[in-house]
C-alpha cells in the first residue's frame, strides 16, 4: 500500500513552515535547502519556500551539540540560520523570531509544517492548530527524540479537506496519543552546559532522526508516493522500525480513524487494498 503525493504540490512553490530551529530543526533547516536544490533539478517548477519560527537564542549549551559555534552564543536561532542558507544558497527564506503561536494573523499557512519542538505542550498547540476544520496544511513532519530513541512521522492533518474515499496519514498525536495527555510532565528543562546537554540527548540522535525525516520528503517529492511514513529509532540497540502506509500497522499504535467510507459506486484500488489489508 502507497501513499501518492498530493498533486498540488507538483505545480507550484511549496509553502513550508519550520517550528524550532535547535538539536533537530537547524540540521533540518539545511536538509531542506538541499531538497530545494533537489526537487528543481528533478523538475519541480519552483521547490520550497521556508519560513523558520523559534523565539530561543544560542546559548553556550547549544555549541557542538547543535549547529552552532561560540561566536553565535546570544544570536537567534532562525534568524541565524536562515540568513546563513539564504546567503549559502542564494535563498529567499523568511525566519520569525518568535514561537510559532505568536506568528502574524496576516502570514500565510503551510502546505508542510515540519515541527522540531521540544515538548508536549507544543505539539499539543499544534495538533490544535492543525486539527482546525479550516486547516490549510497538508502534511504535517514531526521529529522527536529522548536520549537515544526518536521518531519522524509524516502525516495529514485531520482538519484538512480530502476525499471521500481518501486514506488519510495519521500524525504523530494519531500514533503516539499520550503526547496529547495534559497529566505527562515535561523533561525539557535547558541546559546550562554542553556536559549537562549530553546527559539528556546524545551527540548524534538528532542528526539520524533528522536524515530519515528528510528522506521522508525526498522520497515524496522524487517518486511521488510513499510505502512508509515515518520511522522509528533505537541508537542503543541500533535498530529502527518503519511505520508502514498500512491501517494494521496504525492500528498496533491504537489509530482506528484511518479508513474513510468510499463514495457511492466507486471502489478505487487504495480501497481494494484496504479492504484486503484489513480483512
Amino acid at each position: 500500500m502507497e501513499h501518492l503525493i498530493r498533486p498540488e504540490l507538483l505545480s507550484r512553490r511549496v509553502r513550508v513552515h519550520l517550528v524550532g530551529v535547535g538539536g533537530n530543526g537547524a540540521q533540518m533547516a539545511a536538509c531542506l535547502a538541499r531538497l530545494d536544490i533537489a526537487m528543481r533539478a528533478l523538475g519541480h517548477p519552483a521547490g520550497l519556500h521556508v519560513t523558520a519560527f523559534d523565539g530561543d537564542d544560542v546559548s553556550p549549551a547549544n555549541v557542538g551539540r547543535q549547529l552552532y559555534s561560540p561566536s553565535d552564543v546570544g544570536q537567534n536561532k532562525a534568524l541565524l540560520t536562515v540568513n546563513r542558507l539564504n546567503l549559502f544558497y542564494g535563498l529567499d527564506w523568511l525566519a520569525r523570531p518568535w514561537r510559532y503561536e505568536q506568528r502574524e494573523r496576516n502570514e500565510p499557512g503551510p502546505d508542510i509544517l515540519v515541527s522540531c519542538v521540544d515538548s508536549r505542550a507544543a505539539r499539543r498547540l499544534l495538533h490544535r492548530t492543525l486539527d482546525q476544520p479550516g486547516c490549510g496544511a497538508l502534511y504535517w513532519l514531526d521529529l522527536g527524540n529522548t536520549e537515544a530513541t526518536a521518531q519522524a512521522v509524516l502525516g495529514e492533518p485531520g482538519g484538512r479537506q480530502r476525499a471521500q474515499d481518501a486514506l488519510r496519514l495519521p500524525c504523530v498525536t494519531d500514533l503516539f496519543p499520550e503526547l496529547l495527555d495534559e497529566q505527562v510532565g515535561e523533561d525539557n528543562a535547558p541546559s546550562c552546559s554542553v556536559r549537562t546537554s549530553l546527559a539528556s540527548q546524545g551527540l548524534f540522535v538528532n542528526d539520524t532522526v533528522v536524515r530519515f525525516a528528510a528522506q521522508l520528503l525526498y522520497e515524496l517529492f522524487s517518486r511521488g508516493r510513499l510505502a512508509q511514513h515515518g520511522v522509528v529509532i533505537n541508537l542503543i540497540s541500533k535498530r529502527t522500525g518503519p511505520i508502514d502506509v498500512n491501517p494494521e500497522v496504525w492500528s498496533r499504535y491504537g489509530f482506528g480513524g484511518a479508513v474513510a467510507v468510499p463514495a457511492k459506486g466507486k471502489r478505487s484500488r487504495t480501497n481494494a487494498s484496504r479492504a484486503q489489508a484489513t480483512a
